[in-house]
This record gives structure tokens, C-alpha cells and sequence, in this order.
């Protein structure tokens, strides 16, 4: 269930948006990572891991500042809750978790920069931040990323020739620690 209500201010080059929402899920559904004792292997298993909600706020701006040049800048803001839960991850042995409710307030910033340059070339450029944030087993510690792609148009406009670069400083590292 989501509730959702917001605003949105435009401008003839722009506009902003910001809305304020509540986000509440009776099945969780995640990955249960479980160990077997003497084994190095790590078994991740789909399970309902029982409610959880966010409550937040998220805002949107967008600016063309020139025909060379768009901006594009959101960021969410929002209470995560994970109730407290208890399951029987039967794979690969029984194994019983119990979770006590936990939450955080967390969020997230991103750009996206767009300049069209000459020769009928377009470049992309975005980068996210993500704050540290929960999940049902554990906690993801926050993590940045910056990505690249470059558009040409080719055979006078029937065609395009993509180059795209994921996490360039390669600075997206998951960093999960398991409650």
C-alpha cells in the first residue's frame, strides 16, 4: 500500500516537485543469507520476511539552462521500518531467525547531467549517493556511484552508436553487515 501527495511548480525551462509519502508492505520479501556450520558457502533464500513500512519526503528538479545543457537533481529523505519477524529458513538445513524491529532514517541524492555536444553526440552524466540504510537481515552501509554514456547519431539519424561505463571509480561496493 502507498499513499503518495505532492506538488509540482513549473517554469518554461524547468520545474520542481516534492512529495511527501507513506509506504507500507505486509510481505516483505527478501534474501536470508544462511551459513552451514563447516561450510564456506553462503546461501541466500527468498522468504516473507513480515511487515515493513517508510514513511518520507521526495523532491525532483529538473532545469534546462541551455539547448547544450539539462540538469536533473532528486533526493528522498524517508523512516524505514522493519518489523520484527521470525521465520524457518529450511535450505539448505533448518535454521530459525528471529529479528527484532529495527529502523533507521535514511535517503538518497542523485544527478543527472545533459550536455549534447557537437556532432550530433550526446553525453550522460549521473551520480547517486545512497545514506546507509536497513534491511530484514542486516544493515547496507551507504555507497556512491558515477556513471557515463555517450550517444552518436549516425547514418544521417537512422541509427545510434551507444558507449556506457558503469560505477567509473568503482566506488559502488556493497558493504552488508548480517545481524
Amino acid at each position: 500500500n502507498r499513499f503518495e501527495i505532492g506538488y509540482k511548480l513549473g517554469w518554461s525551462n524547468g520545474s520542481l516537485t516534492t512529495s511527501i509519502y507513506h509506504n507500507s508492505v505486509d510481505a516483505t520479501i527478501t534474501r536470508i543469507a544462511t551459513i552451514v556450520p563447516g561450510n564456506t558457502l553462503i546461501y541466500n533464500i527468498f522468504q516473507n520476511a513480515g511487515k515493513s513500512s517508510a514513511t518520507g519526503t521526495e523532491t525532483f528538479f529538473l532545469q534546462e539552462f541551455s539547448k547544450s545543457f539539462t540538469a536533473n537533481l532528486s533526493g528522498a529523505l524517508y523512516h524505514n521500518i522493519i518489523n520484527a519477524f521470525t521465520i524457518n529458513n529450511k535450505y539448505p538445513v533448518p535454521t530459525i531467525y528471529s529479528i527484532e524491529e529495527t529502523f533507521i532514517t535514511s535517503g538518497n541524492l542523485k544527478a543527472n547531467l545533459f550536455f549534447k555536444l557537437p556532432g550530433k553526440t550526446d553525453l550522460q552524466l549521473t551520480a547517486i549517493w545512497l545514506a546507509p540504510d536497513i534491511i530484514p537481515q542486516g544493515r547496507i552501509e551507504s555507497r556512491f556511484s558515477m556513471d557515463l554514456g555517450v550517444k552518436k547519431q549516425i547514418q544521417k539519424g537512422k541509427g545510434e552508436l551507444f558507449l556506457n561505463a558503469t560505477d567509473l571509480f568503482n566506488t559502488l561496493v556493497l558493504t552488508k553487515v548480517i545481524i
